[in-house]
This record gives C-alpha cells, sequence and structure tokens, in this order.
C-alpha cells in the first residue's frame, strides 16, 4: 500500500536523491540535464506531495503551483514505475486543486505522453525550452484511468 501525504522537511534529502535517481535514469532528457537536479531551487514555493511505501520508502513525489494549478514535477523511483504511484500522486490532486491542471511533458518523454493521454490529458500547445520541444498539456476535470 502507498500513502502520499505532503512533504516534511525532515523529506528533503530523500526527495534529492531520488530526484536525482529520476533525472540519470531519464533518457529522454538531453545531455547535461543532471547538472540542474536540485529539487529544492526547482520546487520552490510549490506544494510538494509525497508517495511512501510500506517500508516508509519515499517512492515518488508531485510538486505544483497552485495558482495556476500547474504540476511543474511529478516523478516516480524507477523501481516502482508502471505500479499506479504516479497515477495516485495525480488523484490525491483532486480534492483541492481547481481545474483545469496545466503541465509541460518534453515531447521525447514519449512514455510519460502516454500516460497523460490515457487520463484525460489533451495537448494545448507546443513550445520549447532549454531541453528541447515540450507540450502544454491541460486536463479540465478529473478522468478515469484506463489502465
Amino acid at each position: 500500500m502507498v500513502t502520499i501525504r505532503p512533504s516534511q522537511p525532515s523529506d528533503l534529502n530523500k526527495l534529492q536523491t531520488l530526484f536525482e535517481r529520476f533525472v540519470r535514469s531519464a533518457d529522454w532528457l538531453p545531455p547535461g540535464s543532471d547538472k540542474e537536479s536540485d529539487f529544492a531551487k526547482t520546487s520552490e514555493g510549490e506544494r510538494v506531495f509525497v508517495a511512501v511505501s510500506e517500508s516508509d520508502q519515499l517512492i515518488g513525489a508531485v510538486s505544483v503551483w497552485e495558482p495556476e494549478s500547474f504540476i511543474h514535477c511529478l516523478f516516480v523511483d524507477p523501481d516502482y514505475q508502471g505500479q499506479g504511484v504516479g497515477t495516485q500522486l495525480l488523484e490525491s490532486l483532486a480534492p483541492w486543486l481547481s481545474f483545469p491542471w496545466k503541465l509541460k511533458c518534453l515531447a521525447t518523454n514519449h512514455r510519460a505522453i502516454q500516460f497523460y493521454r490515457r487520463r484525460g490529458w489533451k495537448k494545448l500547445e507546443t513550445g520549447t525550452s532549454d531541453h528541447g520541444t515540450y507540450f502544454l498539456l491541460w486536463r479540465e476535470a478529473a478522468a478515469v484511468s484506463t489502465d
């Protein structure tokens, strides 16, 4: 069983380690992206929620810029991907985060694009960042997963 809860200051080191591991495993990121893996800086001013396993291991996180209902980061320990953790993190936002939700997803991250599409996200526009082409995705209401 996975528990989703607000991040606590005591989670910071574990979050940083998990974020670095996730970035290193992300073959869709351009070379050198691991140099920008300071999670505290990346999520500054955002609400952060963590997924914790039964053995009290931090296995995923989501960070949200609440004023714009913008999901900035969603990442899951590579060993736990494909087990519903990302879906649980997203679903935990529904009771308090107003719709529509938005996020940016790099066009090279095909697995994530499919993940979001299966959960009702739509492509709103395309843009370019330092990491390459991205899609701005949008979800207007809670959707049922087709997994």
